[in-house]
């Protein structure tokens, strides 16, 4: 999987790649061992919907961070 292709080689949307920047975005804030514990829950929650629509579309292979 390259930057700009899903996990099939085909070339990703705009909307596509802000779904993935979002990801990108709430998996760092879940490696930040700085953020009060609602913050790290929340984002959580949200990194797990995002998720489902990111691995729908194939555009990743992983699992949110824990």
């Amino acid at each position: 999987m390259g930057n700009d292709t899903d996990i099939l080689g085909n070339p990703i949307t705009d909307s596509e790649r802000a779904l993935l920047d979002a990801y990108a975005t709430l998996n760092k804030l879940l490696e930040d061992d700085s953020q009060p514990p609602a913050v790290t829950a929340n984002v959580r929650e949200a990194i797990a919907s995002l998720w489902q629509a990111v691995n729908d579309l194939g555009l990743t292979d992983d699992r949110p961070s824990t």
